[in-house]
């Protein structure tokens, strides 16, 4: 069965070029002494290769979307994508990693641990929204079906213009959950090419340090041991949600509650995560956001959303232009 991403040309040109040069640096033509010297110039050049190939076979561009369980991700997927899909819960729901991407027709690919692929066709349903939020339920929400917790993955495919290529959003089981969630966030972590962490400042001030700060240790590590050599740690995004649960008493002679949220969590994310853009940290309620109503979370959400779509521009072809840069 056929599933949805591909590499274009240029990634299987590359994957070629170096799966040649893994053949020749392991060949009886590769002297031991230009080994030497290659391993003292470039220490554990066959690993760095290796992770190099695994790298650009990659078939997905993964734009992912993190926060704890209730942060406000679903709201965000479905205020993004304009469509209904996915159900928020203040409990944790969402058991699997979820991948969006653009397709000509409308459609659900699970695999189940085993890597078993199945497929559902919802092209001709007269409501495919609606469709799409019932089957998506039965496959995502562990608080209607056991079953859920089987699926390594489900991939989403329908109309989404702004999505190009193999760029795709994927929603993750929430920060803070179960033992089996957090690691399959943590097994997906590698494939991200970009992040989009949704904060619940209503948690803590929300930056919760065993929760989130984890998972930023955890990307900068990776990328320590050259896992992650196409992700751009300049272009992670905030979003900061749930400020009406922040309650506000004027003083005249104090910063008020929300204010004071504000500016500690602005220092708490630039201490974690130094190379963040200022604007690329956003405060907004994503329930308020709408297109009838003109607020202030709204106008955040559109500043956001354009972004979104320039991160978006910028992942079409980057691990091909990473690779052949470096």
């Amino acid at each position: 069965m056929r599933v949805f991403g591909r590499r274009t040309n240029d990634e299987k040109k590359i994957a070629s070029l170096y799966r040649d040069l893994e053949t020749f640096l392991k060949s009886d033509d590769f002297t031991d002494e230009l080994r030497n010297e290659l391993q003292q110039s470039n220490p554990d050049y066959l690993t760095v290769l290796e992770k190099r190939i695994k790298d650009i076979e990659k078939v997905d561009h993964g734009i992912v979307i993190a926060g704890e369980t209730s942060a406000g991700k679903s709201t965000l997927i479905n205020k993004i994508l304009e469509k209904r899909i996915f159900k928020g819960r203040n409990n944790e729901s969402t058991s699997t990693i979820c991948k969006i991407r653009n397709s000509a027709k409308t459609r659900i690919l699970t695999e189940s641990m085993t890597g078993q692929i199945d497929e559902t066709d919802l092209t001709e349903k007269n409501d495919v929204e609606k469709a799409l939020r019932d089957s998506l339920k039965k496959l995502t929400d562990m608080t209607s079906s056991e079953e859920c917790i089987h699926f390594r993955s489900v991939d989403i495919g329908f109309l989404i213009p702004f999505l190009k290529d193999n760029t795709i959003i994927v929603d993750t089981p929430g920060i803070g959950g179960s033992g089996l969630v957090t690691e399959k966030l943590m097994e997906y972590l590698p494939n991200a090419l970009s992040f989009i962490f949704v904060i619940n400042v209503a948690s803590a001030g929300g930056m919760q340090k065993d929760r989130l700060p984890e998972i930023l240790k955890s990307i900068i590590q990776l990328q320590m041991r050259n896992e992650m050599p196409c992700f751009e740690c300049d272009n992670v995004i905030f979003i900061t949600n749930k400020w009406d649960t922040i309650v506000t008493e004027y003083d005249s002679s104090e910063e008020d509650e929300e204010t004071k949220t504000w500016k500690k969590l602005q220092s708490d994310i630039k201490e974690r995560w130094p190379l963040v853009k200022e604007e690329n940290i956003f405060k907004l309620n994503l329930k308020d956001v709408s297109h009838e109503q003109q607020n202030c979370s709204t106008k955040e959400f559109k500043r956001f959303r354009q972004v979104l779509e320039l991160n978006i521009k910028k992942a079409e072809n980057i691990r091909v232009e990473r690779h052949l840069r470096d």
